[in-house]
């Protein structure tokens, strides 16, 4: 087989595992996860049920893929923000624009959530193999390193403890797409942003 024909069957694979993964997750979303079965999601992606087999060895399979992407591509938005230039307001203020963006086109990973959450007395992301505990540290470290920054730099008063104020942060911006799924998008960007900036206790300027 040419070099060129590896790679255009390399890129057909990766094409075909993003149309599952992107009909997994509209069905995980619409229907919930524990509702949905391998043949919906077959339907949803225009292929035979023996077709996604060879991509994924059960729906629980595709189910990790969804979610291990999203808080990835999540951890990203966070992390690129805080290893980025400029000021603490200027990482902050990127790292809030990067959130509300993610929150607005994440609307299927909310509801996936949400399914998820119905179902509490399983340990679900621990069956899939995601550490939880890790993936919300590595969000904390992100937040830690910017609202740090603020304290050196004097625009988030020296005596708030940032931690707190990281778990604090979190703990509101779960509860607003959990508690009112999009509807919180609806107000505007800049009322959202200055209420999280008060959180901090960042002065304006």
């Amino acid at each position: 087989m040419s070099p060129r024909s590896k790679e255009m069957s390399e890129e057909m694979r990766l094409r075909s595992r993003g149309i599952l993964l992107a009909a997994a997750r509209k069905c995980f979303a619409e229907t919930g996860y524990f509702q949905v079965h391998i043949a919906d999601i077959a339907r949803a992606a225009g292929m035979s049920q023996g077709n996604i087999y060879w991509y994924f060895s059960s729906k629980e399979d595709l189910l990790r893929a969804v979610m291990s992407e999203a808080f990835e591509t999540l951890g990203q938005v966070m992390a690129r923000a805080a290893a980025g230039e400029g000021n603490a307001r200027q990482k902050l203020e990127a790292l809030l624009d990067g959130l509300l963006d993610y929150a607005r086109s994440g609307r299927e990973f909310t509801a996936i959530m949400i399914s998820l959450m119905g179902h509490s007395n399983e340990d679900m992301f621990a069956r899939l193999g995601i550490n939880m505990e890790q993936v919300g540290w590595g969000y904390t470290q992100s937040l830690l390193a910017i609202l740090t920054q603020g304290q050196t730099e004097g625009v988030i008063p020296a005596e708030l403890d940032p931690l707190a104020l990281t778990m604090m942060f979190f703990g509101m911006f779960n509860g607003m797409n959990l508690v009112y799924g999009q509807q919180w998008l609806a107000l505007p960007p800049e009322t959202l942003k200055a209420g999280m900036r008060r959180l901090f206790g960042m002065t304006e300027g």
